[in-house]
C-alpha cells in the first residue's frame, strides 16, 4: 500500500469514515517500522546530528543507516564519487552506507544476494529474506518490496510498510519490511472455545460464516430456522449475541479493519456488516429478504437491513437453492468502503453506502459473484461462479485476469505478511496462489465446503458450516517467514 507520508492514523474504535481513508496507514506490529516514500517527509523534528535509530530521529530531508543520519536519496543527495564503497553500499554525502535495493548502488558481489528487506548483501538462498525479480509497471520499474497497482503504480507490497523511490520515480523498491510475521497483539477465543455450541450451532444449522476483528472478536452468522443471530465472541470467551430481523437467513459478514490491524494492533471493535440472503422458497418472512444490514450496537434493531438486493440464484459453490441465492462477495476495502456483488443485478459489484442505503455499481461481470477479497489499497479479488478471480480496482474501470481455478470459490484470503492468496474451494480444498495469481499448490484439505478468515494470531481460520448439519472451526498456521 503507498502511503502519503507525513500523515498520522487518527484511531476510532467505531467506523471509520470514508473522508479518513487517506489518514490510515499500514501499521506493521512490532517489526515493521515504517519508513521513507518518494521525496515527502515525516513531520519529526531534527535528532541530534550523527546519531539515529530510526528515520524519525533525523531531519526530514535525510533518513537513518547505520546509526547515522545522511541525506536521503529522494532528497537530492550528493551521490558523486566522493567514497570508495563496495558491494550493496552507495555513496551519500561522502559515507558507504548499505542500500542495496537502489538503483545506484554497487552491485552485489558474486554468490550473494540484496535483501531488499535490510538494504544488505546476504548469500544467495539465505532463508527469509526479501529478494526476487523486477516487475514492469508501466514507466515504472517496481522491485521487490513493491507491487505494480493497476493504475501503473508501485506501491507496497507484504510484507514492507511503504515504498522508497529514485528521484525521477522511475524505480521504487520496499521499506519497513518485516522479516518474520509480526507477533500479534491479540489471539482469539482457543479453539475449543469457538467450537462451543452456543457461538457454533443452534437449530437445524448453525454458524454460516466467520470474520475476525482489530481485537480478536470473532463473528459468525446463522443459518438456522427462525431468527438468525450474530454472535460475536471475545478472547476471553465472552459471548453477545445480536437478533436478526424477522426470520431471514444470514449468508457473510465483514468486519471493518484498519490496515495493519490483522496483526492486533487496531482499536479494537470495527463496524460489521453482514448479509441476508433468504429465498422465496426458503420459508423467510418479508416480501423482499435479501440484502445488506449493519450491526447497530447502540440501536433499538440491532442489524436492520440497509441495501435491499433483488432476488438471484446461481449454480454453487453450495449446490443448494437456499444457499446459493441473493448478495455475495462482502468485504471491507482499505479505503474503509463496504463492497458486494449480486445486488441489482447477476454478476454486479457495487460500493454500498450504509448511512443511506445507496449503492454505486462500480463493475459488471459476466458471472454471479461467489466472494471477494482486499487485495490492495486500491483493489479488490473477486471470486466468479465457475473457478474465475479477478482483480478489480474499486475506483476505476481497470481489472486484471488473477487466476482460473476451475471451481467455485466459497471464500479468499490475502496474507497481510507474505502477500499470498488462500482460496477455500468447493470442493473441500483451500489452494495458494503467489500475489501474481501464479499456483503454489494445495494447502490443505479440508474435506468439505469451508468459508476462512485471517487472525492476528497467524492463524487461518477455516469454518465448515456443516449445513444442515452440525458443523466445525479448524485453524492452520501460515508461514512465519517470507
Amino acid at each position: 500500500m503507498l502511503v502519503p507520508c507525513g500523515m498520522r492514523a487518527k484511531h476510532s474504535s467505531m467506523r471509520l469514515q470514508p473522508r479518513h481513508a487517506a489518514l490510515v496507514p499500514l501499521r506493521l506490529a512490532l517489526a515493521l517500522v515504517v519508513a521513507s516514500c518518494g521525496a515527502c517527509s515525516d513531520d519529526a523534528p531534527p535528532a541530534t546530528p550523527g546519531s539515529c535509530v530510526t528515520r524519525a530521529d533525523c531531519a526530514a530531508d535525510a533518513m537513518c543507516s547505520d546509526g547515522r543520519c545522511v541525506p536521503a536519496l529522494d532528497a537530492g543527495a550528493d551521490l558523486g564519487p566522493t567514497c570508495a564503497c563496495v558491494g550493496g553500499e552507495r555513496c551519500v554525502g561522502a559515507h558507504c552506507v548499505a542500500d542495496c535495493g537502489a538503483p545506484d548502488a554497487e552491485p552485489c558481489a558474486s554468490g550473494d544476494t540484496c535483501d531488499f528487506a535490510t538494504g544488505r548483501c546476504v548469500a544467495s538462498g539465505t532463508a527469509g529474506i526479501l529478494t526476487g525479480v523486477d516487475e514492469v509497471c508501466g514507466a515504472r520499474t517496481c522491485r521487490p518490496g513493491t507491487e505494480c497497482a493497476l493504475d501503473g503504480r508501485c506501491v507496497a507490497a507484504p510484507p514492507c510498510g511503504a515504498t522508497r523511490c529514485s528521484a525521477d520515480d522511475s524505480v521504487c523498491w520496499g521499506s519497513g519490511c518485516a522479516s518474520t510475521r509480526p507477533a500479534g497483539a491479540c489471539a482469539p477465543a482457543p479453539l475449543e472455545r469457538l467450537n462451543a455450541e452456543d457461538f457454533l450451532l443452534g437449530g437445524d444449522g448453525g454458524a454460516f460464516d466467520l470474520e475476525f476483528d482489530d481485537a480478536c472478536n470473532a463473528y459468525a452468522v446463522t443459518m438456522i430456522s427462525g431468527t438468525d443471530y450474530l454472535r460475536q465472541l471475545a478472547p476471553d470467551g465472552t459471548l453477545t449475541v445480536s437478533a436478526g430481523v424477522t426470520n431471514l437467513n444470514m449468508g457473510e459478514v465483514a468486519v471493518l479493519r484498519e490496515p495493519g490491524g490483522e496483526f492486533g494492533v487496531g482499536d479494537g471493535l470495527g463496524e460489521v456488516a453482514l448479509t441476508y440472503i433468504c429465498c422465496a422458497a426458503c420459508g423467510c418472512v418479508g416480501a423482499d429478504p435479501q440484502g445488506v444490514a449493519r450491526l447497530d450496537r447502540a440501536g433499538t434493531t440491532s442489524l436492520p437491513m440497509v441495501v435491499i438486493a433483488m432476488p438471484s440464484a446461481g449454480l454453487g459453490p453450495w449446490a443448494s437453492p437456499l444457499l446459493d441465492t441473493g448478495p455475495y462477495g462482502l468485504t471491507w476495502g482499505r479505503d474503509n468502503r463496504l463492497y458486494i456483488g449480486n445486488v441489482t443485478a447477476q454478476g454486479d459489484l457495487v460500493r454500498a453506502d450504509l448511512d443511506t442505503g445507496e449503492t454505486l455499481e462500480i463493475h459488471r461481470f459476466d458471472a454471479r459473484i461467489l466472494a471477494t477479497a482486499t487485495f490492495d489499497a486500491s483493489s479488490l479479488l473477486v471470486a466468479l461462479e465457475g473457478g474465475r478471480i479477478v482483480r478489480a480496482s474499486v475506483d476505476a474501470a481497470a481489472q486484471a485476469e488473477f487466476a482460473d481455478l476451475g471451481a467455485h470459490a466459497t471464500s479468499l484470503v490475502r496474507d497481510p505478511f507474505t502477500g499470498r492468496v488462500y482460496v477455500a474451494l468447493a470442493t473441500g480444498v483451500i489452494v495458494e496462489r503467489n500475489a501474481d495469481g501464479s499456483e503454489r499448490g494445495e494447502f490443505t484439505d479440508v474435506g468439505a465446503p469451508v468459508r476462512i478468515a485471517y487472525a492476528a494470531d497467524g492463524y487461518l481460520y477455516a469454518l465448515d458450516p456443516g449445513w444442515p448439519r452440525p458443523g466445525a472451526i479448524t485453524r492452520y498456521a501460515l508461514p512465519t517467514t517470507r
